[in-house]
Order: structure tokens, then C-alpha cells, then sequence
């Protein structure tokens, strides 16, 4: 195995362990959340129904005709489970998600075996080698990994079967590797190369007989069904890894095989994992901007000077519009201009009361990368009155009424022309401006979108797929962050469709593939400094800046003495692990801990389940009782140092969101929901 890393105090090259991979295990099993005594926990008559379909459908030694049965049977019971209980919702979900990925593999198992041409996946091969290419140029010390991935070979298409193998192992990390060459190795262009390579072999492989290739089919899909059940089970990269490592090799040696379970695959395993609604009320209390200007007036007006003030107010809102492809809103503009003039041009002087109405528009797409606009259009309602005429002659009894005829014809002809000009100077005046301040916070708001976007996707967790749409009141937006080696969402859980507020819903995936990429794999971190990294890591990650604490220690309860300083000595896999399961965010630490004085601890694992509810108006974020693997000397040790730290808190459900120009608008949380993988948060 390589042990490298770019750093200047670490050897490039190591030896190459040749060691013989592991065995696929494709043997199937009802998963425990499925088991008699788990379904006995929730409802006794469903476990008597469902025990024979889910012992016959997970059994791969059944006939298909068997195992389709059963698994219809497991859909029919699913389908009339009334989810009167989050058990019993959560329940149905999985029921339904197995039900579906059981009859999809069985289907698949008797797909055609042709397999794809040979040279299908060379163009993928060629561009991933070029990226990795330029990034290995790029390093002062990357010339020996462009031998060491036989590089120069891939890209010239003189590559062996053998030889495409042996790049595939030399980019496979290892427990022998330390945190710097973990880091190094699951970059994103190396990641690609190994998935390229994958498809490559796989699509390679030599053609065998019908019955040969019938069990190698069926091996396959147990393996990659056995793959995506562990993971379900436990979260662990290893499992996500072998799961997109058997569905690439299934897409690239079994294709048709592979369409048959696509669908399936898709929606409950590679699915989105973040999702936003956002009603068309909070968006429009986010952008709304009432404001009012006066001013002077002093102008020359066909021919006539004319002064005076005008007061104008504007009132900016949203109207969110139906799109499919995009999120859609209409930024409109309500404005009043009130004016009192006097306008002077020998012999008459005129005085004239303006309430004018005018109407601003743009419409606003958000395709989840981008917001661009249309040009603004305006309209006006002009509204001018006279109020007051005076003349020269108005002393001059017999010439007074004849001049201020003539006075208030000419005022009547000119109307026309003056409204005219009176609605051009508003246009001119209004236009440009809101054009121009809603410009530049589209700007703002894209350059700071596109530094969080490109800060993930160069620690390979930036979103693959972006869905933006809208309906007649509210924006939806979905996302999947799930890189090379790592798996997506179920599918989304239903949530209320808030009228005046928003909905938020992030699966564990989505987490645990960010806490990955933080960097925490294989570090001895001391506790002191752990919040202040993850800080410094999240703020890095995410481009702005993110405080979990307010700085100031834990104080020690009373009663108790201090603990030593202790170093926490993470996991090289799989260091953090989040999970949302029956109201609670269950929470896993793969780590040893390091005190002054004490013996060390080696690498445990330790569960934390953590409930958050919402009770007399805070969240309320409670522990459990924590578990620790190991003897029970190193698990008094653990519980006690992370007991005096994970505490019972109450925070404040209200939070503020950047509103328009310098205004922040305050969201409260009315709802919270930990089920099946997925966080749910309503806000108003």
C-alpha cells in the first residue's frame, strides 16, 4: 500500500502490500429493524403478518418466484399500515424501501447478462486521468505518483486489465495510513480516477458462459443489496464505498441489470439529502424594503420654472410564480410619489398637486447555483391637479377673466405633454436604481453562493444534483451531496406545507459526508482545541463564520475536581457519525482518549443518544445514557470525560435570518421531527 502525502516531511513512496481482497460476503439476512422482536416492540399483529414474507423474501437461496411473492405481500401489508405513531410511520417507510429493493434485485437477477462494450467507459477513463493529471503537475513533489497510477499508460489506452487493477489498489486507502495520506488519497480527482478505473475493469471483464454469468450476476446484486442494508444499519463509509463500488461494476458489466434496479436505487439511496421550502410570506418579509424619500424640486418645465417637494415611498415584495426547472419570483415594486409644485412662466403662475402611482417588476430564477433576472419594467398611473392659478392682470377687472381663460386653456393643452414628462422623469428617476440596487445584491448574493459551492466541492462534498422549482406560493430546493464513495437521501418525508413560514429537512448522509470532510480522521486532538478546529473547519468549509460556543469553558459541576487534559485519538475511519432515529440524533464517536496520568485508551466506540424536543417554548437537547464498547474500566473512563461535556441544554428557538439591505428578520422553530435517517425542522 502507498503511503504518501504532498507534505515536504513525508516520503512520496512506500512499498505495495499485494494482499489478496477479502471475500464478498453476499449472503442476505432480515436487518434487525426488521426482526421479530424489533417488530413485536411496535405492533404484535404486524410482526405475526410480516415474520414468513421477510424470512422468504431475504433468503437468496428462495426461488425468485418465491422471494417476489413475499416481497408483494411485505408491499400490500406496508401499504395499509395507518401511521398513526412516528414507530409505526418509520416502520412503514422501511417496509416500503426493502420491499422495493427486494423485488428490483430479484427482477435484475434475471436481466440479460450481456455485458457493455469494452471501450464503453474510455472517454470517462480519460478525462478523469486528465484531471489527476494536472493536479499531480500541479504539486512540487507529484511527478512519482504519475508512475506510481501508471498514468502515462491509462491515458495512452495501453493500459492492462491487470495494470488498471493495480492503480485501483494504489489508490485504496488503509489503517496503515496517517491522516495526511488519507487526506491526500480521497481527494476528488483521485476519487474519480478509482470510480473511472472501476467501471473500466468491470466493463473489461471477459465473457463466460450463460450459467457462469447468471451467478456472477446474482453474486453481484447480493452484494450490493447487502452493501446498502449495512449501511442503513450503521452509517459507515466502508459500507457507502462498497455500495457505489458494486453498483458501478453492476452498470458497467451488467447493464440491463442494472436499469431494472436503477429507480429503485435512485430514489431510496442516491436521493437528495437536503430539501428547503420557503413560502411565498417569509420570502416576501425577507426582501420586503418600505422606504420613503423626499425631496426638493427646482427644474425647468416646458418653459416654466417650476419648484416645490415630493415625497415618494416604494413597498418591495415577492410573488413567487409556477416553474418546474427553475425557482421562480417576481420582485414587484409598489411606489407613490405625492409633489406640491409651483410653476412660474409670465403672466400666470400655477400651483399643482401630483399623486402619482407607479409599478416596478423583475422576474428572479434561482436554478440552486445561480440567481439571474430579467430587465425591469415600469409602468405609472400619473394624477396631477391644479390647486391655484395667479396672474399679472389678476388686478385688472376687465382683462383678469380673459388671461385666466386663456391661462386654464393653456394649462388643459399642455396636460397631456406635462403628465407625459412627469411619468419619463419617474421612470428615469426609479429605473435605473432599482435596477442597479437589486444588481448588485444578486451579485452579492451569487459570489458568496459560488464560494461555499467551490470550497465543497474542493473537499469532494459539494452538491452533484441541484433541483430548484416553485409552485403558485412557495420555492422548493433540493440538493444531494454524495461525491465518488458515499450514498445520498430515502425519499424525502412528507412535511407541512407552511403557508407563512419554511421547512427544512436534512438526512444523515448529507451530515456525516461533511463531517468527512472536516478532516478529523486519524488526529489526536486535544479537547480544549476540538470545538475551536471544528469552528475553524465549518467556517473554512461552509465560507462564513460559524461559532458553536461563546468562547468560554465548561465550568466543572460542583462538587468535582478537575479532569486532566484530555486528548481525543480519532478513528482513521468513520470518527463522527450522526444518525436520526426514533426522536433522537444518535450520536458515534470512534476514538481513544489520552490523559495525563492515566492509561491510555484505545480506539472505542462510543453512542451517545441525544433527544431534541420542543418544550414551553425552547429546544430542549438532552442526552442519553452513553455507551461504550470495550472493558468496563476504559468505559467508566470514556462516560465519565464526555459526561461533564454533553449536557442537558435549553436554547432558544428563535433565531434571525439576513433580511434586506442591513435588517434581520427573527424565525422561530415550531417544529421538530428525528425519524428514518431524515431531520425535519419547521419555522415561522
Amino acid at each position: 500500500m502507498l503511503a504518501a502525502s504532498t507534505s515536504a516531511n513525508v516520503s512520496l513512496h512506500a512499498n505495495q502490500e499485494e494482499t489478496e481482497a477479502a471475500p464478498v460476503e453476499t449472503g442476505l439476512a432480515v436487518p434487525d429493524d426488521l426482526s421479530g422482536e424489533a417488530l413485536e416492540a411496535i405492533d404484535a399483529a404486524l410482526a405475526t403478518s410480516l415474520g414468513p414474507s421477510l424470512e422468504i423474501a431475504f433468503d437468496a437461496a428462495k426461488s425468485s418466484q418465491e422471494r417476489l411473492a413475499a416481497a408483494g405481500e411485505i408491499e400490500r401489508i406496508a401499504q395499509g399500515i395507518n401511521a398513526t405513531s412516528p414507530a409505526l410511520n418509520v416502520l412503514k417507510r422501511h417496509l416500503l424501501r426493502r420491499s422495493a429493493l427486494i423485488i428490483a434485485a430479484v427482477r435484475a437477477s434475471e436481466a440479460s447478462t450481456e455485458g457493455s462494450p469494452a471501450n464503453s467507459h474510455s472517454a470517462q477513463l480519460a478525462q478523469a486521468v486528465s484531471e489527476t493529471e494536472a493536479m499531480l503537475n500541479a504539486m512540487s513533489n507529484g511527478a512519482g505518483w504519475l508512475t506510481y497510477l501508471h498514468l502515462a499508460d491509462l491515458q495512452g489506452g495501453t493500459a492492462s486489465s491487470e495494470m488498471k487493477e493495480q492503480a485501483i489498489r494504489n489508490l485504496t486507502t488503509s489503517e496503515s495510513m496517517n491522516n495526511a495520506q488519507l487526506v491526500f488519497l480521497n481527494r476528488p480527482a483521485f476519487q474519480n480516477l478509482k470510480a473511472a478505473l472501476e467501471s473500466a475493469v468491470a466493463a473489461e471483464a471477459p465473457a463466460a458462459d450463460e450459467a457462469a454469468a447468471r451467478t456472477a450476476l446474482t453474486t453481484r446484486i447480493n452484494s450490493l443489496v447487502s452493501a446498502l442494508l449495512a449501511y442503513e444499519k450503521n452509517a459507515l463509509a466502508v459500507d457507502a464505498e462498497k455500495a457505489r463500488t458494486e453498483w458501478r461494476s453492476l452498470r458497467s458489466r451488467f447493464p440491463a441489470a442494472a436499469d431494472v434496479m436503477r429507480t429503485v436505487v435512485n430514489e431510496h439511496y442516491f436521493n437528495h439529502n437536503v430539501h428547503f421550502t420557503v413560502s411565498e410570506e417569509l420570502l416576501s418579509r425577507l426582501i420586503s424594503d418600505y422606504r420613503t424619500e423626499s425631496g426638493s424640486i427646482a427644474d425647468c418645465v416646458m418653459g416654466a420654472w417650476v419648484t416645490g417637494s415630493q415625497t415618494t415611498s416604494v413597498d418591495v415584495r415577492a410573488d413567487i410564480r409556477p416553474s418546474t426547472t427553475t425557482a421562480r419570483f417576481d420582485l414587484s415594486v409598489n411606489g407613490n410619489t405625492q409633489s406640491n409644485t409651483k410653476a412660474q412662466k409670465s403672466p400666470a403662475t400655477v400651483w399643482t398637486n401630483g399623486n402619482h402611482y407607479f409599478w416596478m417588476n423583475r422576474s428572479v430564477f434561482f436554478d440552486g447555483r445561480n440567481v439571474s433576472a430579467t430587465p425591469a419594467n415600469f409602468s405609472v398611473d400619473t394624477n396631477s391637479r391644479t390647486v391655484g392659478l395667479a396672474t399679472k392682470y389678476d388686478g385688472i377687472p376687465i382683462i383678469r377673466g380673459i388671461v385666466r381663460r386663456m391661462a386654464s386653456q393653456k394649462i388643459a393643452e399642455s396636460k397631456p405633454q406635462a403628465d407625459a414628462m412627469t411619468a419619463d422623469r419617474m421612470r428615469d428617476e426609479a429605473l435605473p436604481k432599482f435596477q442597479s440596487e437589486t444588481d448588485s445584491q444578486f451579485s452579492t448574493g451569487n459570489d458568496t453562493l459560488s464560494k461555499m459551492l467551490n470550497s465543497l466541492e474542493r473537499r469532494g462534498v459539494g452538491p452533484d444534483s441541484i433541483s430548484a422549482r416553485s409552485s403558485n406560493t412557495q420555492i422548493a430546493v433540493s440538493s444531494r451531496t454524495i461525491g465518488i464513495s458515499r450514498l445520498g437521501g430515502s425519499l424525502q418525508p412528507p412535511s407541512v406545507l407552511m403557508s407563512n413560514g419554511a421547512a427544512a429537512q436534512v438526512h444523515e448522509s448529507a451530515l456525516n459526508n461533511s463531517i468527512d470532510a472536516l478532516g478529523f480522521q486519524g488526529r489526536d486532538i486535544p479537547e480544549k482545541e476540538f470545538v475551536t478546529e471544528l469552528e475553524v473547519a465549518l467556517s473554512d468549509l461552509f465560507q462564513r463564520e460559524i461559532k458553536l460556543t461563546n468562547g468560554e469553558p465548561t465550568p466543572v459541576a460542583e462538587g468535582e475536581a478537575d479532569e486532566p487534559p484530555t486528548v481525543f485519538l480519532f478513528s482513521k475511519s468513520d470518527p463522527i457519525r450522526v444518525r436520526f432515529h426514533n426522536g433522537q440524533i444518535i450520536l458515534q464517536l470512534r476514538t481513544g482518549i489520552r490523559q495525563e496520568g492515566k492509561e491510555e485508551i484505545p480506539e472505542e466506540t462510543v453512542t451517545i443518544p441525544i433527544s431534541m424536543t420542543l418544550e414551553n417554548g425552547k429546544i430542549i437537547v438532552n442526552p442519553g445514557n452513553i455507551a461504550v464498547t470495550g472493558r468496563p474500566t476504559r468505559s467508566v473512563q470514556i462516560k465519565r470525560v464526555l459526561a461533564r461535556r454533553i449536557v442537558r441544554k435549553e436554547l432558544s428557538p428563535t433565531f434571525d435570518l439576513q433580511a434586506a439591505g442591513d435588517k434581520t428578520l427573527p424565525v422561530t422553530v415550531t417544529h421538530i421531527e428525528l425519524n428514518d435517517g431524515w431531520l425535519t425542522t419547521e419555522m415561522q
